[in-house]
């Protein structure tokens, strides 16, 4: 079986031998690189013939740190498997982690066994991360599909009491009203005019019994909450 490349940056010298030393106890694992920094990681890859499977990057290293580098190589190198390691998992962290498309996350305090299974899960496909930065992406994830369903036409159709009444024209710009559009914006995306925009709006809030625009995005504030 082929044995996969692994390339390390880490900027600690005694950590960067230990993770070193981890990987290559693993049969199906070669350390091809270790490095101190980002920058020194791209120029390797940029260099050599035989090109890693997997890099491992430190989150915190001088001159370019593991998420700059991660970014860079997701650009020029889609292909390699990026994991990032880092000693922490508080709120800032995770915001940075959840900004470049890394394929896995290990935090510093993680057993041997655990570091090991978890480069084992991402080399089979598997994205891998602390349970706090899973929930986040759960939250993230919930959050918009909320927003996607709370902007949908049949929500809104669902939600508003005289929903049989709103015919598809109506339909079309209570959404666009609902996402902040002015009568011009929506009158250009309609191809109608400003005049028509306002007739609508008008025969809207007759069916909804309301005053005007403030009454109907007051009303669809309320059902979003």
């Amino acid at each position: 079986m082929e044995r996969c490349t692994v390339v390390i940056a880490e900027s600690q010298t005694l950590f960067r031998d230990m993770i070193t030393s981890f990987v290559e106890d693993m049969d199906d694992l070669r350390v091809i690189g270790t490095f101190k920094d980002g920058q020194e990681v791209l120029q390797f890859i940029n260099k050599v013939e035989v090109r890693p499977s997997l890099v491992l990057l430190d989150i915190h290293m001088p001159t370019m740190d593991g998420l700059a580098c991660a970014k860079k190589l997701r650009e020029i190198h889609p292909e390699i498997k990026i994991v990032l390691l880092s000693a922490f998992d508080d709120e800032e962290s995770i915001e940075s982690v959840l900004s470049v498309a890394a394929d896995g996350y290990i935090l510093k305090s993680a057993s041997l066994d655990e570091f090991k299974e978890t480069l084992h899960f991402i080399i089979n496909g598997r994205f891998v991360a602390p349970q706090r930065l899973i929930q986040t992406f759960s939250r993230r994830l919930t959050q918009l599909i909320k927003l996607e369903q709370e902007n949908s036409i049949y929500y809104l159709k669902e939600q508003l009491h005289n929903s049989q009444h709103i015919n598809k024209r109506e339909w079309d710009i209570i959404q666009l009203l609902k996402r902040g559009w002015t009568n011009r914006m929506i009158a250009e995306k309609l191809h109608i005019s400003e005049g028509t925009v306002k007739n609508y709006l008008s025969i809207i809030y007759k069916k909804l019994e309301i005053r005007n625009r403030e009454d109907l995005l007051r009303m669809l504030t309320d059902m979003a909450n």
